[in-house]
């Protein structure tokens, strides 16, 4: 890729990149919206066992990422990016075919092993086509933000298949799905392959080079302690996502005096505020120590969201309502520092020949929230009310604080880091 990356300029490859996350994330709102119904009413499924498939998916599909980083490192984030898509694409169409349960687990089970190992893979991908952190910084915001307004055109085109609710349309539906991820494979194709640092390291090896690196790279074949460290922290700092989409309509609906109508406000608030804020903020997390004092922000935002939804409770009518408004706000102003902060940090504590495996690590912490988080957030925090909210602002607080001092402490042990940190 080529030159700095923003809204208004962006390389070929750039615009490739991010026109490959606008169509996915077309396909996939279309099958958000449309297949609890395509499973529930045509299929034979209860709305229980499609959960349950899900569940059980996300956790066997962890080691997926895991795999997808290997094949990254030894074969290019590229190829293996584009394999990803395809086979997601090919599973949402086995999905307009299965007729029981067990076809449907086993399609699920492939189909969110491929969503998981997707993320990574396309950060190592960023990372190894541009060098500069700012560059890579604004593209994967952008990447972020067409990613959430796709999501939101296709979950509306997806009402059209909910009105007809016919086999026809809804096959229909999953085949288009699958032309987009098709479409954003051959996208992805279309990228001019990096050089891989994994096959430089191994030329130096065969020049002469080769005992001290070798052992050094055996060594960074697992993630240091740091980064391990910062992998859990980013498990903690991820709930942004559970506690929009999980805690916060049961919070308003059960907990709050607010009307019903609050809970589709505040979804469709949280989207504009993270479409409008994403990319600006994402300019910030240019260099290693403002990365990692946003994530000191990224924990006090959502500890300032948890006290505004207890408060939410205590209060009545306008009040209360005001007070949900403002838990999104800091809900949605973590989301974007936190999730900025990461996708730098991560890469920037990765040596570039393991990049691929650093990431799938990391990965780790946004997919095990996906799976532990609704368990978390349904049995611990929700069960204990207002008490539960405060509990969770001085954690969120804490892990921020946590994370900041773990990052920095990765990055002085990087030599190409160490003068970033202290001009910064």
């Amino acid at each position: 890729m080529r030159g700095p990356v923003g809204l208004r300029e962006l390389s070929a490859e750039g615009r490739r990149l991010a026109l490959a996350a606008l169509v996915q994330s077309l396909g996939i709102g279309l099958f958000t919206a449309s297949s609890i119904a395509w499973f529930t009413r045509h299929v034979g499924l209860t709305a229980n066992q499609v959960a349950t498939g899900l569940a059980v998916a996300g956790a066997v599909a962890l080691a997926g990422s895991l795999l997808a980083g290997v094949l990254a490192d030894r074969h290019g984030a590229r190829r293996v990016l584009a394999t990803v898509y395809a086979g997601r694409g090919l599973c949402f169409l086995a999905f307009a075919f299965v007729t029981d349960l067990w076809q449907y687990l086993l399609v699920t089970l492939f189909s969110v092993a491929f969503d998981r190992a997707g993320p990574p893979v396309l950060q190592a991908l960023v990372a190894a086509a541009l060098p500069e952190q700012r560059d890579r910084s604004r593209l994967l915001g952008l990447v972020n933000v067409v990613r959430n307004i796709g999501l939101g055109l296709g979950a509306m085109a997806g009402g059209v298949t909910l009105t007809l609710d016919t086999v026809t349309a809804y096959r229909t539906t999953m085949v288009l799905i699958t032309a987009a991820f098709l479409g954003g494979a051959v996208l992805v194709l279309r990228v001019p392959a990096p050089a891989r640092p994994a096959a430089a390291a191994t030329a130096a090896a065969a020049a002469g080079e080769r005992s001290g690196e070798a052992t050094g790279r055996r060594r960074r074949a697992l993630p240091d302690r740091h980064y391990l460290a910062l992998t859990g922290l980013n498990f903690l700092l991820s709930f942004f996502d559970v506690l929009l989409l999980v805690a916060m309509p049961v919070w308003v609906l059960e907990h709050t005096s607010a009307p019903a109508a609050t809970v589709s406000v505040l979804y469709a608030l949280n989207t504009v505020l993270v479409v409008v804020a994403q990319l600006p903020v994402s300019r910030l997390a240019d260099e290693v120590r403002r990365s990692s004092r946003m994530l000191l922000w990224g924990g006090v935002a959502l500890a300032g969201c948890s006290l505004c939804f207890a408060a939410a409770a205590a209060v009545h009518g306008g009040l209360s309502v005001l007070m949900l408004v403002l838990a999104i706000v800091a809900l949605s102003v973590g989301e974007v520092v936190s999730t900025s902060a990461t996708w730098n940090l991560s890469i920037v504590l990765a040596p570039p020949e393991a990049r691929g495996r650093y990431l799938a690590v990391f990965g780790l912490g946004l997919a095990g929230q996906r799976v532990l988080g609704p368990v978390l957030v349904t049995g611990l925090l929700l069960g204990s009310g207002a008490v539960g909210w405060i509990g969770a602002a001085v954690v969120f607080a804490l892990t921020g604080a946590a994370a900041e001092r773990v990052a920095l402490g990765g990055a002085a042990k990087l030599p190409s880091a160490e003068p970033e940190l202290t001009t910064a």
